[in-house]
């Protein structure tokens, strides 16, 4: 049997997207056809569902080589056809902000509810329920992108801002977001080989309270410069390697003011001299 996709022509009249791309957009777009049919492809904190296709599969689907589908993905994810997010230690999920399965529309499904009663036995109960719409805004992306930073990772509200305000969408707001993260973790990892003990002190958040008043003002800085500057090409190697000697030089500067507080409590002991 013959396997057809849905094809938005839409995607033809978006000059910025190569045929590649329109093609790789075809099949994740077919296949969350099928994710929302299955709960266990649900993301609850972005509250979507989302597709799993690796660029293995894709290389496959589309008889292409392996660069050519990264490119596609990273143009997708640039242009906000897609959103990606990484999991540890599983496979990049793909939300499609712009999904929308028309068969689903003024459509009742038939769902079972299991509930318990008093003799612990259980019940199954048929019930009538509206499968919802799967459609996310950006500022619903990017929103749950900022919570994150919030409340897990601790960002001060001075740099969210700062992120939010010179990134064009969400998957802008994750890209500058991970660039700090990778960077941190790497002058983390480098500061510990040195045997500096104070290294995980030096980079937190929650106990270098220096560290986020200078990086919003760095990040700000470095972002105008990409923006601006023309010579800039590869935009995010700039950065990190910006971001690399900045949190360097943070555990140096931590490890400084450290000394300087223990200073400060130094008693001097006075010595009485005979006359």
């Amino acid at each position: 049997m013959k396997q057809f996709i849905k094809f938005d022509v839409e995607l033809r009249k978006d000059d910025r997207l190569n045929n590649d791309a329109r093609l790789a957009y075809a099949y994740l777009y077919d296949r969350m056809q099928s994710s929302i049919k299955r709960r266990e492809f649900f993301d609850k904190k972005v509250n979507s569902y989302y597709v799993i296709y690796t660029v293995e599969e894709m290389i496959k689907d589309l008889g292409v080589g392996r660069n050519t589908v990264i490119n596609a993905y990273k143009k997708l994810a640039k242009l906000g056809y897609i959103v990606k997010k990484k999991v540890f230690n599983g496979a990049t999920r793909f939300f499609l902000p712009s999904f929308h399965d028309d068969s689903l529309d003024n459509k009742h499904s038939k769902v079972e509810k299991i509930t318990p009663n008093q003799t612990n036995s259980k019940q199954i109960i048929s019930e009538t329920a509206v499968t919802p719409e799967v459609k996310i805004s950006q500022f619903d992306l990017m929103q749950n992108i900022v919570d994150g930073l919030k409340n897990n990772a601790y960002f001060d509200q001075e740099l969210i801002n700062t992120l939010v305000k010179y990134s064009d969408n969400a998957s802008c707001l994750y890209q500058y977001a991970q660039l700090i993260f990778k960077t941190k973790k790497a002058s983390l990892t480098r500061a510990i080989k040195h045997d500096y003990s104070k290294a995980k002190n030096a980079l937190s958040f929650e106990t270098n309270f220096y560290m986020q008043n200078d990086l919003f003002k760095t990040m700000r800085n470095l972002i105008v410069q990409t923006r601006t500057n023309p010579k800039i090409n590869n935009k995010a190697a700039y950065i990190a390697k910006a971001l690399y000697k900045f949190f360097d030089d943070t555990a140096e500067l931590y490890h400084e003011r450290m000394q300087i507080d223990q200073l400060k409590g130094f008693n001097i002991p006075i010595v009485q001299l005979d006359e």
